[in-house]
Order: structure tokens, then C-alpha cells, then sequence
């Protein structure tokens, strides 16, 4: 009988000792570094503004604020400073998240803060009318022109060459 109770006593005294090694009172002596704060996407809720009108006025106010700091001049350019990675020329943007940039600029205190805080703005595709084409970057939804009828369109069949307007174009 004393046999069969070893192993429940061994298995006791081994989480006896673990538990009182975790209970030490030892404290964590390294720094604790937050992390920074990154990039800032304001809120929109404003009207929607062309992309042309977005971009002039995000690069406007970094300019300002570059020029307040005596900061290095803006390296972005339009419209890929504001364009969604690799998107195309379809989209509007908010002037909420405009106008959120450009207090975000005003607030800035160092040059540092441009690289580690960039601005982002809320871009709202108006993408959704264009029909994609065989293969890659696409045709366009025809509209009714002269000769032509609502809504032809033609695909190639070569991969990326994507499809072509045929609207006006005399079909029938």
C-alpha cells in the first residue's frame, strides 16, 4: 500500500516546488519602453472631395508645418502620396480626414514626428463602376453613343490586355 501512494506524493511535492518558485519576490528590473504611436488615419464625416483637392491640401499643410519646424521639404507627390497602394484613379476622399491631417500637422513639434507619425486620409472608391477585363487591369462599362448600344463591351483574349470600349463605335 505505501508503494501505490509514492506516485500522488511525488506528483504533490513536485507542484509544491513549482508553485513556490513562481511566488518569488523578484521584480522585472528592464525599462518598460511603450511602443510609438505610428500612423494616424483621422475620422471622416466630411463631404467627399476629388483627389486632386485631397492631395493639394494634405501636401499644403506638411509643407507649413515643415517650413514652422525648419524641417526638410515634403517628398510626397501627387496623387501617390494619398492613393491607395497601387489603386487606381477612382477614388474620392473625406474632407473630415482632411481637415484631422492638417491639425495633426499643426500639432507636430519636431521634424522626427513626419516620418514617425505619417497621415493617412479615408479614401471611398467610386472603383465599383469599372467592369475588370480578361486578365488584368480591364475594359470600361460602355455607355450608349452614336451607333453603339448600352452596355457592349469587348475582352481580348490575351492575358493583362484587358478589355476595350466598343461604345459610339458603330456597333449594333
Amino acid at each position: 500500500m505505501k508503494h501505490a501512494r509514492l506516485p500522488s506524493l511525488l506528483c504533490a511535492s513536485l507542484l509544491t516546488v513549482i508553485l513556490a518558485a513562481s511566488c518569488s519576490s523578484t521584480h522585472d528590473t528592464a525599462d518598460v519602453i511603450p511602443s510609438t504611436r505610428g500612423a494616424v488615419q483621422p475620422d471622416g464625416g466630411g463631404e467627399l472631395i476629388d483627389e486632386a483637392s485631397a492631395c493639394s491640401g494634405l501636401v499644403k499643410a506638411e509643407s507649413d508645418a515643415r517650413i514652422r519646424l525648419g524641417c526638410d521639404a515634403v517628398k510626397r507627390e501627387c496623387p501617390t502620396a494619398i492613393r491607395p497602394a497601387g489603386g487606381p484613379d477612382c477614388y474620392s476622399y473625406d474632407q473630415g480626414s482632411l481637415d484631422g491631417c492638417v491639425a495633426l500637422y499643426q500639432s507636430f513639434t519636431s521634424c522626427a514626428q513626419f516620418d514617425q507619425e505619417p497621415c493617412l486620409l479615408r479614401a471611398v472608391s467610386r472603383c465599383d463602376t469599372v467592369d475588370s477585363g480578361a486578365g488584368g487591369a480591364g475594359g470600361q462599362t460602355a455607355q450608349a453613343g452614336a451607333g453603339g448600344g448600352a452596355g457592349e463591351t469587348s475582352t481580348s483574349t490575351e492575358p493583362g490586355a484587358g478589355g476595350a470600349n466598343n461604345a459610339g463605335a458603330g456597333g449594333g
